[in-house]
Parts: C-alpha cells; sequence; structure tokens
C-alpha cells in the first residue's frame, strides 16, 4: 500500500514539476494563471512526500539487511534482476538529492554556494527515468503485495502494523505540507522560512537574479524599443504622469511564499499601444538596470492586470522591491516578474527559453540570463 501511495503522490507531483519545469524554462503554454494552481500543489505534494519517502526508505533498509543477513522468509523469493539491483541505489540516491536540493531551494540559504535549481533540476530527470524502469521491473510484484495489505488476515500483529505507519507517515507528511507550504492558507504555515507581512512593502525580497539595485533616476529611463514604430524614452515624471490600473493578485515565488497586494502602475498594453508595436509582435523581452531579463509571450504581456508597477497598497516601490518600476504580471512565476526595469523590447520572432540557464552547472546567477547593466543602476547591499 505504501509503493502504491508513493507512486500516486510521484505521479501528481512529476506532472506539477513539468509545467512548472515548462514555466520555468519560458515555454509556451496556454493562457492564464497556470503558475497559481501548479506552485501551491508541487509544494504541497513535495513536503507531503517527506515521511512518506521516509518510510519507503527504511522499509528497503530493512528488507535489504534481512536479504543480506540471509533471513529464509526474504531469500525465498530469489534477488531482484541486475537492472534492478543496479536501479535502486541510483533511485534512492537521485530522490535524497532531489528533495534536498528542493529544501534548500525552498529555505532560500543557499548555504554552500551550490546552483540548486540546476541540482533540483537534473536529479528530478534522473530520479523520473530510474523511477520509470523501477515500477516496470516491480508492478506485479507491487500489485500483489498491495492485495495482500487489504485482507485483514495479513495485519501485523506487532504493537504498530504496517497500516497504522502508513496512516502516521501521511498524517505527519499533511501536518508538514500545511505548515510549510503556505497552502490552504499562509496564517497555518508556521514552518515556512519567508511570509509576507502586513506592511505594503513587508514581502519577501528575492535578488538572486543579479542583486539588488539603487537606480539613479536622473539617468534612468524606460525605453521601449524593438518591434515598434515610435520608440519610447520616458523620465521617472514621464512614466508617473500617465494614466494608471490598480489590481489585486498575489506575487507567487518559485521559492514557495506568496503575497496578496493592490499594484498600481501603467498597463503594458498601454505602452505597447504608444509606442507602436507590431500588430504580429509575438513577444517582449522585459530588462532590468541589473542586466537580467525575461521574454514574456504575447498573452501573458496582454493579460488583464499586467502593469509596470509603481505603487504597491498605494506606497511607491522602494530599491529592495523594484524601485522606480517594476513588472507584474499575474499567473506567472515570480522570477521573471522583473524588478528596476528600464527596457520592454518587442519582438516578431521566437521567445528566448531558459533550459539551458537551469540545468547549467555553475553557481547562480546564470550568464545567460544577463545582458549589459545598465548605467542608472549600481549594485545594492544585498
Amino acid at each position: 500500500m505504501l509503493g502504491l501511495l508513493l507512486l500516486l503522490l510521484l505521479i501528481v507531483q512529476l506532472a506539477s514539476a513539468a509545467v512548472f519545469a515548462l514555466l520555468s524554462y519560458n515555454l509556451p503554454l496556454p493562457a492564464g494563471p497556470i503558475f497559481d494552481v501548479v506552485r501551491p500543489v508541487h509544494f504541497f505534494v513535495g513536503l507531503l512526500l517527506f515521511p512518506l519517502i521516509g518510510l519507503k526508505l527504511a522499509s528497503v533498509g530493512y528488507r535489504f539487511g534481512r536479504y543480506y543477513t540471509h533471513d529464509p522468509g526474504y531469500r525465498r523469493d530469489g534477488s531482484p534482476p541486475p537492472l534492478l539491483r543496479l536501479v535502486a541505489p541510483l533511485l534512492v540516491l537521485s530522490a535524497v538529492v532531489l528533495f534536498a536540493s528542493g529544501v534548500e531551494m525552498w529555505s532560500f540559504r543557499n548555504q554552500f554556494g551550490v546552483p540548486w535549481i540546476a541540482v533540483h533540476d537534473l536529479s528530478a530527470f534522473a530520479f523520473t527515468a530510474l523511477l520509470i524502469v523501477h515500477v516496470a521491473g516491480r508492478v506485479r510484484i507491487a500489485r500483489r503485495a498491495a492485495v495482500a495489505d487489504l485482507r485483514p488476515e495479513t495485519a501485523a500483529t506487532g504493537a504498530i502494523s504496517r497500516r497504522a505507519l502508513l496512516v502516521g507517515g501521511t498524517t505527519a507528511g499533511l501536518t508538514l505540507a500545511v505548515g510549510a507550504a503556505q497552502w490552504p492558507s499562509v496564517s497555518l504555515s508556521f514552518l515556512a522560512p519567508l511570509r509576507a507581512g502586513p506592511d505594503p512593502l513587508d514581502f519577501p525580497v528575492m535578488n538572486y537574479e543579479g542583486g539588488s539595485q539603487q537606480v539613479d533616476v536622473a539617468q534612468w529611463r524606460l525605453c521601449v524599443t524593438g518591434d515598434v514604430a515610435r520608440p519610447l524614452a520616458l523620465s521617472e515624471a514621464e512614466l508617473l504622469a500617465l494614466p494608471t490600473e490598480e489590481h489585486r493578485y498575489s506575487i507567487n515565488c518559485v521559492t514557495g511564499w506568496t503575497a496578496q497586494r493592490t499594484w498600481r502602475g501603467v498597463p503594458l498594453s498601454r505602452l505597447l499601444a504608444a509606442a507602436g508595436a507590431h500588430r504580429d509582435f509575438t513577444h517582449v523581452q522585459v530588462r532590468s538596470t541589473s542586466g537580467y531579463h525575461w521574454d514574456h509571450h504575447r498573452s501573458s504581456i496582454l493579460a488583464a492586470g499586467a502593469l509596470l508597477v509603481t505603487h504597491v497598497d498605494g506606497v511607491r516601490l522602494n530599491d529592495d522591491h523594484g524601485f522606480p518600476a517594476r513588472l507584474i504580471i499575474p499567473g506567472v512565476t515570480g522570477q521573471s516578474n522583473i524588478k528596476w526595469v528600464d527596457g520592454l523590447a518587442v519582438g516578431t520572432g521566437s521567445a528566448e527559453q531558459y533550459a539551458g540557464a537551469h540545468t547549467a552547472w555553475g553557481n547562480q546567477p546564470v550568464s545567460g540570463y544577463f545582458l549589459p547593466g545598465d548605467p542608472a543602476g549600481r549594485r545594492g547591499g544585498r
């Protein structure tokens, strides 16, 4: 039963991971707030799996020990095929690395100078391939064991049955998930390392994408370029003079935290219309003074609530949160909501994809994300 429960949860987790990866790699997906659904599912199920994976590893270790100590009950069925004997330790290793790197990114500590995104993605690829081989080789055995577990006469006679362990592991997993995943309620997430506070600008500051910036607004210009009829170079005063909109929704970080705020800014569609963007544009590259950038697809740029934000809950942005202007698009990854925006480059070709940047073996930030920096911005204190 434990194996089947793990398999079902792992299928859900790997499906959410696949969509998570497509979003992070910037591959085209149907319009809509997909990330708002995928992110909480991925974190919740991942944390739920922790105690269950621990029980499974303990069970495998126990059987391994009994087999190699020549216990007749475990010797009777013989040893697994050579391929499965090779796959099993690799599967365990990839699972440990996968979940450990997930916790490291969730805690956002990065204590060891390791490129955790690459570690997490590459270990996920390895784990998925090894899991398919493992399940294909053991599906019949697992089915027989699950049927046997459902029979009352096969329940363990000791103080703790296998069913009790399964219920206990699931309960522990649910407690961990509710307490750490910031879903279904942020207020219940007593284990979450990063949470938004009540004040407008009291939400986590994430600057792994090039470091904090302090922008000299006397030099700064918002440039709208590319496939446009009328390139723009707006000063801060000119940007603030444009008509604005307010929308209330959440910004959701790939590390797990979420913050719901009322965002005020100039709609991206208005800026593109003012610049005379090509009617068949496919994407807009949003650029930061740090050199960090992200190519957003047309559907995201034109979505309702897609803003170049200047105020949060009525308060002007500060340096940590992207002064003088930051991007906010509902339903996309937090890492693509660029801060310290100084450029919108309209394009009609293919949008840039970031699979290589996520799986490159090198310390973050990955150089593939970066353009030359803007002289108006300089590295801040964080």
